[in-house]
């Protein structure tokens, strides 16, 4: 159940990461005033993305860590 869950999660996750992408290219063509917001999106999302998969690693760590301890 987990795997079906984790894949949509990603799928979903991937599909934002195209969006943001194809949105700052259509906001560059197009001359638009959100060009530059998207453009900062585009390079501060895929970090908080990471930093919330490095977060989420630690803690996990550290859960099963303490579970271990008597």
């Amino acid at each position: 159940m987990f795997s079906i869950i984790k894949r949509i999660l990603a799928l979903l996750i991937v599909l934002s990461l195209l969006a943001v992408a194809g949105l700052t290219l259509y906001f560059a063509v197009t001359g638009s005033e959100y060009f530059w917001g998207m453009l900062v999106l585009m390079f501060f999302y895929p970090v908080f993305l990471w930093a919330m998969a490095l977060v989420h690693k630690w803690a996990k760590k550290s859960k099963d860590e303490n579970q271990r301890r008597p």
